[in-house]
């Protein structure tokens, strides 16, 4: 497939005149069905690859693909409005001949063949700009695709698909929306600035997709001091420092964990380790020279040291309303899963000379750039400003930091929140690490034997007043969401670690598995909503009772 300019013949299309499906797109056509759906940044990769799919990528299920006569165009946003992105294509109805296409595919309510369609996504993280204007019908920045808007020269991604750049905004209100928790989740602590929590979706069809593996993602410098404490550059392991295979990944605990993410620490001074025999503090284990106190990036490069210049925790954190950050609320704090009797809430932050640190940042990429200015000692993050210009990311995260290529400033430790999706690959990207939990690594088939527990049941939303055009294509979506077969052929795969294989399982409430896991097949037995029961991401997953075989938290003798 490849990407098609917008056609001369539609320059003169102006962003004024712009208005839901009232426009024309490359090859100078009007989509018949245009959809606006915002939400979970965590999920925008899946996004892509089942739409990718959908426009008619060849499988083994449908290996001429499913496009009869128009390739995929896809459109982005960069720079200040970046986190808008669109997919055009031609979807053809399910027959016996298409099995992967759009089952009672229909344009203006009337049954057809095929039809094109034009899927808006827009990615920014919090329920004020997902689940909150969606219930509410509200308006939200969306990217126009037209020939003024829409006219830079198209950039081929990692995925060979080329996107061709698009610059403005105007305000349209969602049709459907992703979040990484049932929307019923955001109240309490998960709650947005300047929003109101969730109180009805009865305006709203809520289908749960597959479940979605998080991870806990540290600064490379902490996870190299993490490894020298816990020995794993020493005998028998001898690991390099920064290899990241499951048996040299380190660990923290649970516990660990929802301390630090309380506020409950405000220096790596205070984080205490035994190291070779003597109590001291992690700053210091990392400085200690009876092992090592530089490493080297799994990429290559110049020696960096382990111990940071800023010894403050720093938590690199999505905004409150996001999906990813309410998952891990409910996974380690148990917030706002007691209702008025909250758990622990997130603590006492940045007020403290030399103490903590918080940096609420909008979506995954934010995240990623926010670990890597600690690790590198960059300032290329930006997170949101204190009251009252909340929602403003324009506030330098690493405030000790130089931009390259001026030579590096303050380094420091941080820990952040992240979905599995990012950062895959023998050598990653970027200058963060996956650690493990309570010893366990984030891998489909750990969490598929109920080691692994920070993982959670996203939903696909869609509003009941949408057109039946729209709702038929959004469900199918969803659908593709949850099939093992898809997660196994389109997802997964662009999700492996060099730890193990991460993503997305499907539901096993409604997808059969036996007690051996099958990544061709990869189905998640437990469920928050198990034997029909309303999804609920606070409930302790359990296992359906249609299953009579269990699988083990071991590989050598399945429980029967």
């Amino acid at each position: 497939m490849k990407t098609k300019l917008l056609s001369a013949a539609i320059a003169a299309v102006s962003l004024a005149g712009f208005s839901q499906g009232a426009f024309a797109i490359a090859p100078n056509v009007t989509p018949d069905i245009e959809i606006y759906m915002s939400g979970a940044t965590a999920q925008d990769k899946a996004i892509r690859a089942l739409f990718i799919n959908l426009c008619g990528k060849p499988n083994a299920v449908n290996p001429t693909g499913g496009s009869l006569s128009q390739d995929l165009d896809i459109y982005a946003t960069t720079g200040a409005t970046a986190g808008h992105v669109a997919y055009f294509c031609t979807l053809k109805t399910q027959s016996a001949a298409n099995p992967t296409g759009v089952p009672n595919l229909t344009v203006n309510g009337a049954a057809v063949a095929q039809a094109t369609v034009l899927l808006h996504k827009r990615s920014a993280g919090g329920s004020a700009q997902g689940v909150n204007p969606l219930i509410a019908g509200t308006p939200i920045a969306a990217m126009p695709v037209n020939a003024a808007n829409c006219a830079g020269a198209p950039v081929v991604g990692a995925d060979g698909q080329s996107t061709t750049t698009c610059t403005s905004t105007v305000n349209v209100a969602s049709d459907a929306g992703i979040s990484d928790v049932e929307p019923a989740q955001f109240i309490g602590a998960n709650v947005p600035f300047g929003s109101s929590a969730v109180t009805s979706t009865a305006n709203i069809t809520v289908q749960p997709a597959a479940a979605l593996l998080f991870g806990v993602p540290v600064t490379t410098n902490l996870y190299v001091a993490l490894q020298k404490v816990q020995g794993l550059l020493d005998a028998p392991l001898s690991c390099t420092p920064g290899a990241y295979t499951d048996a040299c990944m380190p660990s923290l605990s649970k516990e660990q964990i929802a301390t630090l993410t309380a506020g409950k620490v405000a220096s790596w001074t205070q984080f205490m380790v035994n190291y070779k025999g003597t109590v001291q503090s992690l700053v210091a284990a990392a400085s200690n020279p009876a092992g090592p106190t530089t490493f080297v990036e799994l990429g290559g490069g110049a020696a960096k040291n382990i111990a940071p210049t800023n010894t403050q925790f720093h938590y690199c954190k999505r905004v409150d309303g996001s999906g990813t950050n309410a998952v891990h609320n409910i996974n380690f704090l148990h917030n706002p899963c007691l209702g008025a009797a909250s758990g622990l809430d997130e603590g006492d932050w940045n007020n403290l000379l030399g103490g903590r640190q918080k940096h609420e940042v909008s979506g995954s990429s934010d995240i990623e750039n926010c670990l890597t200015d600690f690790s590198n000692g960059t300032n290329l993050g930006r997170q949101q400003n204190a009251s009252p210009d909340l929602g403003n990311f324009t506030t330098v995260i690493n405030t000790g930091g130089t931009t390259p290529p001026v030579a590096p400033g303050a380094t420091g430790w941080a820990i952040g929140q992240q979905s599995m999706e990012n950062n895959a690959g023998a050598i990653p990207a970027k200058n963060y690490r996956f650690i493990k939990i309570d010893g366990v690594a984030p891998t489909l088939e750990n969490a598929f034997r109920g080691k692994y527990m920070h993982w959670s049941e996203p939903t696909y939303q869609w509003r009941n007043d949408a057109s039946v055009d729209k709702r038929t294509v959004v469900q199918k979506i969803a659908t593709d969401a949850a099939s093992p077969a898809v997660l196994a052929s389109d997802l997964n795969p662009t999700f492996v670690h060099a730890f193990g294989a991460s993503g997305y399982l499907a539901n096993g409430n409604n997808f059969a598995f036996t007690h051996v896991f099958n990544p061709a097949s990869p189905v998640m037995p437990y469920s928050h909503a198990a034997d029909g029961a309303a999804l609920n991401n606070c409930k302790v997953p359990v296992m359906t009772r249609a299953n009579t075989a269990v699988p083990a938290n071991n590989t050598n003798r399945p429980i029967q």
